[in-house]
Order: C-alpha cells, then structure tokens, then sequence
C-alpha cells in the first residue's frame, strides 16, 4: 500500500506541472538521475522524457496544453497531459488546471486552481494547489501544493527555486505526506530559439523513511514567441 501511495504522489507531482504563459509553445527532451534511499538502502534510477506545451490566445483566456511522456530503466512509460485555462485577474493571472497520468504502476486525474503575479521587472512568484484521485488498489486521494519563484536575470537566462508538499490517503488503510524542494536554470542561446536547462529536486517521505535526489539536464526548442 505504501508504494502504491509513492506512486500516486509522484504522478500527481507529473501532472501537476506550472503552467508558464512567457512562452507560446515548446518542444524538449531531458535526462534525468535519481538516487533514492529507504530504510538504509540506496538505488539510483534513470529517465528519458519528451515533453511539451503550447498555448492559445482565446480572447481574453489563456488556454494551455501540456504533454510528457517519461521512461526509466526500471519502469514502465508514463504518460501526462493537462489543459490549463486562466485569465487577468488585478495585477495577477489566475486560472486552473485538468489532467490524468497513466501507468501500469498508477492512473491518475487532477483538477487544482493557480496563480501567477509579477513581483518585479524579472520576478514571477507562481502557486498552485490540486487535488487527485486513483481508483487503484482501492480509492486513493491526493492534495498537493506547489510554489515557484522565478527571476530572470537576462531575457536568455532565467532561474528558479520552488517548494511543495503532498498527502496522499487510501480507502484501504495507509497515509503518506511528503515534500520537495527544487532549484532550475536555463539559458536561451541568443538569436535562436534553442535553450538549455539543469536542475535539482530532494524529495523526502518521512512516514515511510524515503527521500529522493533528482538531478536533470534537458534542451528545449521554443517556438511562436
């Protein structure tokens, strides 16, 4: 049952993703490594994913689809889709989100509400918060929340530190909450529409003494603007 929870935790977090209005569209790969220990154990794993998101203008809303398709070398492909919709609301942009992951290890819906506001020139703080629900192995329900601080320091490079939390909780017996935090980078090659990123994200699961540290590299190609 406690994996079955990990599970549905780490596709919420998949599905869940920022919604980020700068860019009309993007097309990217990356790889990533993460070494997780439990209970004195350690195991490192590793996964390709090909990832994408484009947005529309729909006259006063903006709408949002992103898709990603994930595979490791000890797990099955993963796919996640989500539709953002969201509008000006004061100085802030405010809308909401609808997704599903699909695995062999856990399906998953989400439905949440977010927000973006400017807090400079090159300052964005994003939020989000969603709820989720598998049907797996008896009904498990999940909340998670997520923040996101961004700064871009030129119009090529941008940085960003975030923190979220998870509770996921079965029919059948069994809680789990757990937390992560993450840092990013990338840089847009000047005159091209080409950028490069690196990140690092820790994960822990105190209930089940598990935590994880990913770190990921990826290109991206952004198009339309």
């Amino acid at each position: 049952m406690k994996l079955r929870l990990i599970a549905t935790a780490a596709a919420f977090a998949l599905v869940a993703g920022a919604a980020q209005a700068q860019t009309v569209g993007h097309v990217g790969a990356n790889y990533s490594q993460t070494e997780v220990e439990a209970g004195g154990f350690e195991a490192d794993s590793d996964a390709f994913q090909v990832e994408g998101a484009v947005g529309f203008d729909l006259g006063g809303l903006g709408a949002q689809l992103d898709a990603a398709v994930t595979d490791s070398d000890d797990a099955d492909a993963v796919f996640a889709g989500t539709a953002h919709l969201n509008t000006n609301l004061g100085g802030a942009r405010v809308g909401g989100f609808a997704g599903a992951v699909a695995s062999d290890d856990a399906d998953l819906w989400a439905v949440g509400a977010e927000a973006q506001a400017d807090l400079g020139a090159k300052t964005v703080l994003y939020g989000q918060l969603g709820y989720g629900q598998s049907d797996d192995l008896g009904e498990i329900d999940a909340w998670a929340g997520r923040a996101e601080l961004r700064h871009y320091y030129t119009d090529n490079f941008k940085v960003a530190a975030s923190l979220g939390f998870v509770n996921a909780e079965s029919d059948l017996g069994g809680e789990l909450e757990g937390w992560n935090a993450g840092v990013e980078a990338e840089y847009q090659f000047a005159s091209t529409p080409f950028s490069v990123y690196g990140g690092y994200t820790r994960t822990e699961f105190d209930d089940v003494d598990v935590s994880g540290d990913t770190f990921q590299v990826g290109v991206r190609y952004t198009f339309g603007g």
